[in-house]
């Protein structure tokens, strides 16, 4: 591999009429294939040339998920730049630790009054940063509306300026760091873990197999209802692109929940809040629904005062498949446009009994662990999972539990040759052993190579 941003933008190429994004307009789905979405990224990344992003650049990402998300983190990468996703929404003082503890130069958020809100009651910041801001129409040298950048970009290109953007790409070295990560809900202790673009290229790869998203004959949209300063939510969402498949995008998370019906995606990424939430939803329709239906369901032997989710597969059991089907889980399926296959879910934690409804509504729930320091190192296979598995370590990832036989309870070690570089700054919550082995932090057992991991 000649270097990271150089084998992304190839494979794009190779992939350039199949759909890569699909978005609503005016409440219609509209789809960009690849060549088309590619323009603009690489109009993006002329224009951040242009306004003096350089190799090695950090670019700390503050801003919700969307399409402008995705691509600027894209065009970051084709003119060298390194990509720090955080979790938009927390603590000012959280946020500026995790870019000052990254050397973040650049950040990218969604408009001013997120960038009011960073610089906080005194409004002060080192005076070199640059933002990008999604939602914007004032500039200046170091503050650069997207579309701004996107004009630049377009320029640039018209008047032959191409050459000097594939200099810079094919000018890159594979082992240049690419990508820092941090724990999602980073403590005093938080340290950015950076990874070399060799190394992600292979992680990306080992996620698409895992996934078993490879396949060329298979259509397959991901949509992700999880931040993607969730490391496992961004790193799936790029392995979905680099392997030639589809995103699913809204212009928020919450608007993705309102969306997704429309988006029609096959897969979905989030976290066991969101399964909460579609349980506490469906138990609800099930207390709404006719008389008939709640009158057989009252024979059921369920406690009255219950409200979760035992309750309602208890109701379930009562009323017969067909009603269940009816009343349940054709809605369900409805409810995510219909094509859904896979619900990706962190640690493979969720509400007793929700698989079990899922699996009936034809939806697999399938679980995936990881680490800052090693990415995603678990996922379950749609063909191979287990209730509340994290899943098996995807390829180029060892796994043990310290101490312990197999079937008992110790912290969770990895090993593998796409453990991270090191630490941005000093050192990290988590050390590597003298064999190798990275010290997770968290329990769990293995299970005829499942991981069941326990609440952290």
């Amino acid at each position: 591999m000649r270097n990271f941003p150089t084998e992304f933008w190839k494979r794009f190429q190779d992939f350039k009429d199949a759909p890569a994004i699909y978005t609503l307009e005016d409440d219609s789905l509209q789809t960009l294939t690849y060549w088309a979405w590619t323009r603009r990224i690489q109009n993006l990344a002329m224009g951040l040339m242009e306004a003096g992003l350089t190799p090695g650049t950090r670019v700390g990402f503050l801003a919700p998920n969307g399409r402008d998300w995705l691509d600027v983190a894209v065009a970051t990468w084709l003119v060298g730049g390194c990509i720090v996703p955080l979790v938009p929404g927390r603590d000012r003082r959280e946020s500026l630790r995790c870019l000052g503890r990254s050397g973040c130069d650049w950040i990218v958020m969604v408009d001013e009054i997120a960038q009011g809100k960073l610089r906080g009651p005194g409004g002060q910041l080192p005076p070199h940063l640059h933002f990008v801001l999604f939602d914007s129409d004032s500039s200046d040298d170091h503050t650069h509306p997207i579309e701004e950048l996107e004009e630049t970009g377009r320029s640039l290109i018209r008047r032959g300026r191409t050459r000097q953007l594939a200099e810079r790409i094919y000018g890159l070295k594979p082992q240049d760091p690419v990508l820092i990560l941090f724990d999602p809900e980073p403590d005093d202790d938080a340290q950015g873990a950076f990874f070399s673009g060799q190394k992600i290229a292979h992680h990306l790869d080992g996620i698409a197999r895992q996934m078993a998203l490879t396949k060329e004959d298979e259509e397959i949209t991901l949509a992700s209802a999880l931040s993607f300063g969730w490391f496992s939510s961004f790193l799936i969402t790029a392995a979905t692109l680099y392997a030639g498949k589809s995103i699913a995008l809204s212009p928020t998370l919450r608007d993705l929940s309102d969306e997704v019906e429309k988006l029609r995606p096959t897969h979905l990424i989030c976290g066991p809040a969101y399964l909460s939430q579609l349980a506490d939803r469906w138990q609800q329709r099930l207390d709404n629904a006719p008389d008939m239906i709640r009158r057989l369901a009252g024979d059921a032997e369920i406690d009255p005062e219950s409200t979760d989710i035992v309750s309602l597969l208890g109701s379930l059991g009562s009323v017969g498949e067909r009603a269940a089907r009816r009343f349940l889980y054709d809605p369900i399926r409805e409810e995510f446009g219909g094509r859904l296959q896979a619900i990706q879910v962190t640690d493979g934690h969720c509400p007793a009994g929700l698989a079990e409804i899922l699996d009936k509504a034809g939806i697999a729930l399938l679980g995936h662990f990881g680490v800052p320091e090693a990415g995603v190192t678990h996922l379950e296979h749609p063909g191979a999972h287990r209730p509340n598995s994290a899943g098996r370590p995807i390829e180029g990832i060892a796994t043990k539990i310290d101490g312990a036989k197999t079937g008992k309870t110790g912290e969770v070690l990895v090993r593998g040759d796409l453990l991270f570089d090191g630490y941005w700054a000093g050192d990290g919550p988590r050390k590597v052993d003298e064999d190798g082995w990275l010290h997770t932090g968290r329990r769990g057992r293995l299970e005829s190579g499942f991981l069941f991991l326990e609440d952290p």
